[in-house]
């Protein structure tokens, strides 16, 4: 089923179901083929923003949900501002 879902996942026709995730869009059902989708449509967008998300991972950097990468950086001055906003909380109800 995997290998199914990689070609629905860079097709324009694909969909997304709560209840079963990736779907085709055309059939609302899980791949049923077995090795080539007569109906796939590569989403050229959408190869490319696998392609660098994988890219960035195997260089090590950290990704967002929508495949920008984010800087080691970024995430160290929201881990620091976010133990201060705990330490500030603490001391304000350790006041009352």
């Amino acid at each position: 089923m995997s290998y199914q879902l990689e070609f629905c996942k860079k097709c324009v026709n694909k969909s997304f179901s709560s209840a079963q995730g990736v779907v085709c869009g055309l059939t609302n059902e899980k791949p049923t083929f077995l090795t080539k989708c007569p109906d796939y449509v590569k989403d050229e967008k959408e190869e490319r923003k696998i392609i660098q998300r994988q890219a960035a991972m195997a260089e090590g950097d950290y990704v967002d949900e929508s495949g920008n990468s984010v800087s080691g950086w970024r995430i160290a001055w929201s881990v620091i501002v976010f133990i201060l906003v705990m330490v500030r909380i603490a001391v304000r109800c350790s006041n009352n």
